[in-house]
């Protein structure tokens, strides 16, 4: 049995397994934590109870590449987005293998970001022509079009309470969305280039950016522009962030082709940090480290890289 990845045995992780395929663009666990997910250029696989070799299930079911990828909250479903510029959604529950249950038509440029609500009910999705679009998963219809970035959107993510969706653009910006919402967005933070990757803490109070300025900040959900930490972490580009199961790790990656790991703690107590302040460096990756994603259980870290492989890391 595994043992979870804590503040403790951070240091001593080490690489257990790796597979490649593909241009990597995101890696995402389902709710159990039974099964990854890899989006790539060469489409989705996904490895149920496994990791390595063939996978379990393959999607080719977009003419583009595959930017993002999300489970919803009950593991049933996968949504893809692609610069083919549309969201799928593919029942992924039955033993017969993968199935596409919706083709979301809206977007009229690449798509890039996708996330859902925690209800579960409502998907979020964001692309290269500025646009936020809120999905209902039952109709398969879009029912709003947040309008405010200026520049390609590049990330999104939903908070755990309250109707709050954030998005993360090339116009440095991160707006705040309320889900019943239409219009507007206010900003709510600015990085000093364009924010890669967005998540929200599992306590659904503290929200993590990574932006190709480098640092990765964590930000009061509930406050505008008011930063809890700033971590200088990594040279030339932060581009992805990741809490784990309680929200007292994080992971990021970036263009010095590491990965990092951070005691949360330490990083509200300080308020800012350098890479001399992180846990632990996780080496190996030959180009930059676009996506990290921990399992539900906190044992076990992926991370995937434009030199084409996923790896898994693990203290055992």
């Amino acid at each position: 049995m595994r043992t979870s990845i804590n503040t403790q045995n951070a240091a001593g992780l080490r690489q257990i397994a790796q597979v490649k395929c593909g241009w990597i663009t995101c890696v995402t666990w389902s709710p159990d934590g039974a099964t990854l997910a890899i989006a790539s250029a060469n489409g989705v696989r996904i490895y149920v109870g496994q990791f390595g070799g063939q996978p379990t299930h393959t999607i080719d079911g977009h003419n583009g590449h595959v930017k993002a990828i999300a489970f919803s909250p009950d593991g049933a479903r996968l949504a893809s987005v692609s610069a083919d510029t549309y969201a799928k959604l593919w029942d992924i529950s039955s033993k017969g293998g993968v199935h596409e249950l919706a083709k979301l038509v809206g977007h009229t440029d690449s798509v890039d970001a996708v996330a859902f609500t925690p209800d579960g009910q409502t998907l979020i999705t964001g692309g290269a022509d500025q646009r936020v679009r809120l999905w209902n998963i039952e109709r398969g219809q879009s029912y709003a079009t947040l309008s405010g970035h200026e520049r390609e959107v590049s990330a999104v993510t939903a908070a755990m309470r309250g109707n709050l969706i954030f998005s993360g653009a090339w116009d440095h910006t991160i707006r705040v969305w309320d889900t019943a919402a239409e219009t507007g967005g206010a900003v709510f933070a600015r990085h000093e280039s364009w924010v890669r990757d967005l998540t929200v803490n599992p306590a659904g109070t503290m929200l993590a950016s990574a932006s190709k300025d480098g640092t990765v900040c964590l930000w009061d959900v509930y406050e505008t522009n008011t930063p809890y930490a700033i971590i200088n972490a990594h040279p030339g580009g932060a581009d992805c962030v990741a809490f784990n199961h309680d929200g007292s790790l994080l992971a990021t990656g970036g263009r010095d082709l590491s990965v990092r790991l951070w005691d949360v703690h330490d990083l509200l107590t300080d308020a800012r940090a350098g890479i001399h302040d992180a846990l632990a460096a996780l080496e190996g990756h030959q180009k930059p480290v676009l996506t990290v994603a921990f399992n539900a259980a906190g044992t076990l870290l992926a991370s995937g890289s434009g030199d084409n492989t996923v790896r898994l890391w693990g203290t055992n």
